[in-house]
């Protein structure tokens, strides 16, 4: 066997640790999900450092006894997020410097330290119901909402953000939970409902963190942070999500 095969086997047998890993933490999550993040946490890690070349999906598949459609949509939504580059003849790699561009947000962070754009790496989410009213009724009406809250992480920086989403738009209860941890959100939801995001309207202030968002997104109160507001309507009018961003000012800087 040589060197390299050596390598791509000991690559492979780390991700089925992983994935065993992330399969006993939940056992009702899909193996679509549970090798996504376990992939993820491999990246965060340092396991595939940027640039490194992700072993063949057929070896993948074979290896780790996955269909193939499995694999191919875990790394699909790695590349969503901009986690890694696929290429016809070249494989797939960990991105090093692609943008988080307009397919993750409808703009992007670049790490003020490294000058590269900020790769997130770990997310957590919850699920609330909601009818209090605050800036996202003048878009989406009158509650109740569904609240998707995020605490996003990559870089060594913490982002939170707060997604709402008309009550009666998805039955957030037939969802696993784990099936919108390190996605592309807005990609994810868009599939779900059959239809695209249109119409994007973006924001942005500097404002220091309130302690409610602080103690929401374990984020340091009264810091300077970029407070993007971001809304979009469905393809068919309907108002889609509006969401609220919250970015350390001192770490990040904000393209468009």
């Amino acid at each position: 066997m040589s060197t390299a095969e050596i390598a791509t086997v000991d690559l492979c047998d780390q991700i089925r640790l992983r994935l065993q890993d992330e399969r006993g933490r939940n056992p009702r999550e899909t193996k679509r999900s549970a090798l996504r993040l376990a992939l993820m946490s491999a990246i965060r890690d340092g396991v595939f450092k940027p640039g490194d070349r992700l072993p063949p999906e057929a070896e993948l598949a074979q290896r780790l006894q996955l269909a193939p459609g499995t694999v191919q949509n875990a790394l699909g939504q790695l590349q969503d997020l901009g986690l890694i580059i696929r290429r016809r003849g070249d494989g797939t790699r960990v991105a090093d410097a692609e943008p988080m561009g307009p397919s993750v947000w409808h703009f992007r962070f670049r790490v003020i330290s490294t000058q590269r754009p900020l790769r997130l790496t770990s997310a957590r989410i919850e699920v609330l119901r909601s009818n209090e009213t605050g800036p996202w009724t003048e878009h989406l009406g009158e509650g109740p909402y569904i609240v998707l809250r995020r605490r996003l992480s990559g870089d060594g920086i913490g982002i939170g953000a707060e997604m709402y989403l008309p009550g009666d738009l998805i039955n957030i209860d037939t969802i696993e939970l784990s099936e919108l941890e390190g996605v592309n959100l807005r990609v994810h939801l868009e599939a779900l409902l059959g239809q695209r995001a249109q119409r994007p309207s973006t924001q942005v202030a500097i404002k220091t963190l309130a302690p409610r968002q602080a103690a929401l997104f374990e984020m340091t109160p009264g810091a300077s942070v970029f407070h993007v507001t971001a809304r979009t309507n469905l393809n068919d009018g309907r108002p889609f999500y509006h969401q609220d961003i919250y970015a350390p000012g001192d770490q990040l800087t904000l393209e468009f």
